[in-house]
């Protein structure tokens, strides 16, 4: 019987023992404390959205989506923090879409800022909208959230089943694997399960 090498142990106990960085989660309980009582609603997007969820990506950020008014709401909170001017922006991502075999780049548009909190950077990006290649803007991404909880608080971030859909539509493929591999997760758990 052949022994598992090390790197499948690690790689085990990664899937298990899966750990957000903990500046992410002080500075997300900062966020907590600084919104509370402002009637802002928000969410965590992006990587660290996915991290949380325990998909194996490393966040660099924290991506907050939310509707203009309350990404202005979020601009006067952080005041002290000297974050850049709110500004109506489009920018493009690095990395371009995979339709029928040809590229195409992504475009994001939305009421963008940003600021750091405790040496993380956070980016603000309010109704927030996608572009594939000269196509027109797609409609203000909507969801309804799914919900984590990070040192006590309700967290609000964007539902695993909306990225795969998300990078599917990219053509992302890697990424798509990554997000789906979790969302499988409980029902690989339940047939495992003896009774």
């Amino acid at each position: 019987m052949n022994q598992p090498s090390s790197q499948d142990i690690l790689n085990k106990l990664y899937e298990v023992l899966f750990i957000v960085p903990i500046k992410y989660v002080n500075a997300i309980s900062s966020l907590h404390q600084r919104f509370e009582g402002k009637n802002i609603n928000w969410g965590v997007n992006g990587d660290l959205a996915e991290a949380l969820r325990t998909v194996q990506v490393e966040p660099d950020c924290i991506e907050i989506i939310c509707a203009k008014q309350d990404a202005e709401k979020i601009f006067q909170v952080v005041q002290d923090l000297n974050p850049s001017p709110i500004k109506y922006q489009s920018r493009q991502l690095t990395r371009n879409a995979v339709i029928d075999g040809s590229e195409f780049p992504i475009q994001l548009r939305s009421y963008y800022f940003d600021f750091n909190l405790e040496s993380v950077m956070v980016k603000v990006q309010g109704d927030l909208q996608f572009r594939v290649g000269n196509w027109d803007w797609g409609d203000i991404f909507l969801f309804a959230p799914e919900y984590v909880y990070i040192v006590g608080k309700k967290t609000a971030i964007t539902p695993l089943a909306i990225k795969a859909e998300l990078y599917q539509y990219f053509g992302w493929t890697d990424r798509f694997e990554k997000v789906k591999v979790v969302i499988q997760k409980p029902l690989l758990l339940k047939q495992r399960r003896p009774f």
